[in-house]
């Protein structure tokens, strides 16, 4: 176990000589984190002119592919990220706080470490389905495409009808006393389908759709195990940009950061997810896969109660000797890889009680436990969201 500190930006003792171990002799960084972390935030920022001076230049995140070129307009010119992101949210997201047109990209230290990242000149892949949310704003971005078209006029009145047939199928999908299919509502209505035909063979816009109509599948088909499709489909995302990247780069380095349990090396959700990806990429290279864990033990929830998992949920008591090593005001970094080194070599033996699936299952499936410290939700940058 290392501790370390973040001031300012720079990360500090111990743990800094880990992270640049890791990160140096790596091709892949992936980090599982837990969602709208403050923590979290501060060190993406901090690891990431680590990662630039040792020739990583992209970024994989959980965003659609179009996402990510949006947030790249969006962080253009990358002075003006914090307030071309607060009007865009301010635009198209909705009364609640998951209703947000991009996820995981709208805290202001998601703001911040976009402009790092930028400022680094890291490439953004974003390999998820695009966000249930972000319709609104595909609808528009959609017409930019054709603003100098003889047929604007008219394509512009369709739009129009698109955005209100949008907004009477979101009522109806809030309405707790409805069951509906949302994207299939939207997809049966002759006016949206005559919208998206106009775009669909179009060189610029013919992917758009591809993409779009992926994610609502995905969507719609939550019920019935499209949950292995979502993960086929990051999987082939990253593979795609991965290969570009070969073009110009022998050995691309790729920093990714994604929920815990997409970054598991081992089956989770009934998936192979990217961690395993890149880890049996890493192996067919010979290079390495650094995969990181993260937790919360000390959380101050939104009415300023500070919590204690450890001590709330009983299932992480089957972990509490790695819990045991967090500390409220330093990060916590475990070597999971080393711990894995001596049970195989019989220095260290597993317990035979019901601890041994927990402890089995986070050591195989991660080579690096980061225990965060205390922390709260990030900031808004819009109150709300």
């Amino acid at each position: 176990t290392a501790y370390f500190t973040i001031t300012n930006g720079p990360i500090n003792r111990d743990g800094l000589n880990v992270w640049q171990e890791l990160i140096t002799q790596s091709q892949f960084v992936a980090l599982g984190e837990r969602h709208g972390s403050e923590a979290t935030s501060q060190l993406v920022d901090a690891i990431l002119p680590i990662l630039d001076t040792t020739g990583y230049k992209h970024f994989a995140i959980e965003v659609g592919p179009h996402s990510a070129k949006k947030l790249v307009e969006l962080s253009t010119p990358i002075e003006d990220t914090e307030k071309n992101l607060t009007a865009f949210i301010e635009k198209y997201a909705g009364d609640e706080s998951y209703d947000i047109p991009i996820p995981f990209f709208n805290a202001i230290s998601d703001a911040q470490f976009l402009k790092t990242a930028r400022s680094n000149d890291m490439n953004l892949w974003g390999l998820d389905q695009e966000y249930y949310s972000s319709i609104k704003y595909f609808m528009d971005d959609l017409l930019t495409f054709e603003i100098n078209s003889p047929n604007y006029k008219n394509l512009k009145a369709t739009h129009k009808d698109v955005k209100a047939i949008i907004k009477k199928w979101s009522a109806s999908d809030a309405d707790n006393n409805t069951d509906i299919d949302f994207f299939a509502e939207i997809q049966k209505d002759t006016t949206v389908q005559r919208y998206l035909s106009h775009f669909r063979d179009k060189e610029v816009t013919s992917q758009i759709i591809k993409d779009l109509e992926i994610s609502w599948d995905i969507y719609s088909r939550w019920r019935k195990d499209s949950h292995a499709d979502r993960i086929s489909y990051m999987r082939t995302n990253f593979m795609n940009a991965y290969t570009k990247a070969l073009e110009k780069e022998k050995e691309p380095k790729v920093l990714l950061k994604f929920g815990s349990l997409h970054i598991s090396k081992i089956l989770t959700n009934g998936c192979y997810d990217l961690g395993e990806l890149v880890t049996q990429l890493a192996i067919k290279n010979g290079t390495q896969a650094a995969i990181i864990n993260s937790w919360h033990r000390y959380y101050i929830d939104t009415d300023g109660t500070e919590i204690d998992y450890l001590e709330k949920y009983d299932s992480y008591k089957r972990l509490r000797l790695f819990f045991e090593q967090a500390k409220k005001d330093e990060w916590t970094i475990i070597d999971l890889k080393s711990i894995r080194n001596d049970i195989a070599i019989g220095k260290v033996t597993l317990p035979t009680n019901g601890d041994y699936h927990r402890i089995k299952s986070l050591i195989d499936g991660y080579d690096y436990q980061l225990i965060l410290p205390i922390d709260q939700a990030s900031k808004g940058l819009v109150k709300n969201h």
